[in-house]
This record gives C-alpha cells, structure tokens and sequence, in this order.
C-alpha cells in the first residue's frame, strides 16, 4: 500500500495513482527511485534517514503537486460519503490536507473542505502526472545516444566513492535506501558497494 493504495502491478501502467505516489515520482521523476518509496510507503517516504530528517524533495513535491490541484491542471477524485467523486478544483484553494490511517495501518492523504466535508482515498490520473512531470530528460537523453549504454555498476560505483567521501556512512546503508539515492537495483548496490569498500580499504 502507498497512500491508501495498493500497489498490485506495474505503477507505471496503473491509471491511477494515490497523491503519495504522484508525490513520489515528482520528487524522483525516475521509476527506481520512485519504486524504492512507493515500496516503503508514504511514512517513509516523508524522510530522508532514519534520524527522521525531512525528505526536502518530498515535501517540495507536495507543493508543486498541490499547486497543479489549485491552478486545474491535475484533477483528482476522493471518496465523500462512500461515493467516489471529482474534487471541485475551486475547493483546493481552501483545502485542508491531513492524515489518517487505510485498512492496513498505513498512512493515507484525507482532504477537508471549508464546508468540512472529508474525501480519503485521493486519486490523481498517472498519465497526466507523466505529462507535467516527464521522467528526467538526462535519464531520457541518454537512452537515446548512440554507441553502447553506459556502464550502470561503474556509475553507481563513482556516486558511492563520492557520497562515502563526503559522508562516510556507506556501510551502514540499508539496501533500499541504496536503491533510492544511487538509482540502482539493490544487487547493482550490493555489488557496487563490496567493490567500493574494497578499494577504499585497500
């Protein structure tokens, strides 16, 4: 579940996504990175480690994608009274965002009007999504170049060399969030973290 939504088959085909999980690619525009909070849910997707620090990307990604809800150019629809229904656009300028809890226990996006009516179970379209927040044009530029792709694990392996340089905690990262800042699958992480420790230590 992301946001009150269960995640049951490709994201990237599924018509609908919760606001979470639009939040999430607005603030990773690539499908890993998406993936890896997606996967974790929208409680973790609200920070960046596990000292509880604010994911600033997350946070601006709200904003952008609140901002779209006001000016109309995303729509949503939400549960009111057990019946799924378009959110007025004209009532996002005075909506309330806050949290409850879906059947699992996990967090979810509710929104209270200024008549005090509550929709839960937001949705947004993807394709629309997709449209004002293409995936990254780098990413997309390269798929395009000529000549043979670009070594993924040498690449991993060069941000990991540089982020352990800066920070020095590479060993003790967990896989998945690994796999959100490097972009990589967790067995690219893996391997590529074995080989850069091991170069460090040796």
């Amino acid at each position: 579940m992301m946001d009150g939504k269960a995640i049951d088959q490709d994201p990237m085909q599924m018509p609908t996504w919760s606001l979470g999980m639009a939040m999430a690619w607005i603030a990773s525009r690539d499908v890993g990175s998406a993936s890896a909070l997606w996967r974790d849910g929208l409680e973790s997707a609200w920070f960046a480690d596990e000292d509880m620090a604010p994911n600033q990307s997350f946070i601006d990604a709200e904003t952008a994608l609140r901002n779209a809800l006001v000016d109309g150019t995303i729509t949503a629809t939400g549960l009111l009274d057990s019946e799924r229904v378009a959110v007025p656009v004209l009532a996002w300028e005075d909506m309330k965002i806050s949290y409850g809890f879906a059947a699992d226990d996990s967090l979810m996006h509710r929104a209270t009007n200024a008549a005090g009516a509550m929709y839960t179970e937001l949705r947004v379209s993807r394709s629309d999504i997709l449209k004002l927040w293409p995936a990254n044009a780098q990413l997309a530029s390269t798929s395009r170049q000529r000549g043979p792709k670009p070594n993924k694990l040498e690449a991993v392996k060069i941000a990991m060399a540089e982020y352990n340089s800066t920070h020095g905690d590479l060993g003790g990262m967990k896989e998945a969030a690994m796999e959100a800042r490097f972009g990589a699958s967790r067995d690219t992480c893996r391997k590529a973290r074995a080989q850069v420790l091991g170069s460090v230590a040796n």
